[in-house]
């Protein structure tokens, strides 16, 4: 599986892929940092069988920590995106290519409202975040729109002349779409839930390819949204705005500068750190200068507890 870590310029979409994989990557506070993809292995923390076994684990892949298992998932970072992506604006071209490998995502949206629709900032709460949400979800559906009308006429006529079966209508609309990784089941869930008339797809319209493609892009990719930036103070506020709106998604405060940190301060040897963990320990606090103590205080008590 590949996780496609994904969303607009400058909300911390880097700084939260470093903190998964503490890959050595660019990071900056302007837009387009990320021009070509990242790539990187991401760990899932699951309860380890070797508790139940009474034996330590070794695992092949992965790693093992008190227990818990973390099993590796590779992860593509790709270029920001800006509005009109489908249509070529900003990196988008290169974004949705990129994107098209991504089995499922994680959607970083700045949950403060500091970074406006063009990935600019702006002051902290003056920007609705559940604006990104839509705006990602409109530039998936109108790519998926352009991919699927791409040789549709001649497809669609072809399809009629040979007045085929309902079932290898079916077969043929999937190996048309086959490039998003659609399959027939998906395809024949999609059409009955439409209820598109199978023996004339030449009467399907524009709208009704749209309809299509909204539903092809739910099934094919699913998403997560990460609301980055938890840990300035209205983002609680805007976190909740968004479940409240979005209550199909999962949606996770989460803040990936502190990750970072913790991560990078574990790795150190100055504190015990197990990632995911919502508390840690202070090592070598004699190491730790007053602005390192400073910010894993923050940390403590602005995010983890």
């Amino acid at each position: 599986m590949l996780v496609g870590v994904v969303g607009k310029a400058n909300v911390g979409k880097s700084t939260f892929f470093k903190a998964l994989t503490l890959a050595n990557i660019e990071i900056d506070n302007y837009p387009f940092v990320t021009i070509k993809p990242n790539h990187g292995i991401g760990y899932v923390k699951i309860e380890c069988a070797d508790k139940f076994f009474n034996v330590k684990c070794n695992p092949k892949e992965g790693y093992c920590i008190n227990h818990i298992r973390f099993v590796p998932v590779e992860l593509i970072d790709v270029a920001g995106l800006v509005p009109g992506a489908y249509e070529g604006r900003g990196m988008g071209n290169q974004f949705l290519d990129d994107l098209r490998q991504a089995d499922v995502l994680i959607h970083i949206v700045d949950a403060s409202g500091s970074t406006n629709e063009l990935g600019e900032p702006v002051t902290p709460g003056s920007y609705n975040p559940c604006n990104d949400i839509k705006f990602l979800e409109v530039e998936l559906d109108m790519w998926y729109l352009r991919l699927i009308k791409k040789g549709w006429d001649r497809f669609a006529r072809a399809v009629q002349q040979e007045k085929e079966h309902e079932e290898k209508i079916v077969k043929d609309i999937t190996k048309h779409l086959s490039g998003l990784k659609v399959d027939e089941e998906m395809v024949e869930e999609v059409l009955s839930k439409l209820n598109l008339d199978r023996t004339n797809i030449l009467s399907w319209g524009e709208n009704d390819l749209k309809k299509i493609s909204i539903e092809l892009r739910k099934k094919t990719k699913k998403m997560v949204i990460a609301a980055n930036k938890i840990d300035v103070p209205v983002a609680k506020e805007n976190l909740e705005k968004m479940k409240k709106e979005f209550p199909n998604y999962l949606v996770i405060g989460c803040s990936s500068e502190s990750e970072l940190a913790l991560k990078e301060a574990s790795k150190n040897g100055l504190i015990e750190y197990v990632p995911g963990d919502n508390d840690f320990k202070v090592l070598e606090p004699d190491k730790l200068n007053e602005k390192q103590k400073n910010a894993l205080d923050f940390i403590k008590k602005n995010v983890l507890d």
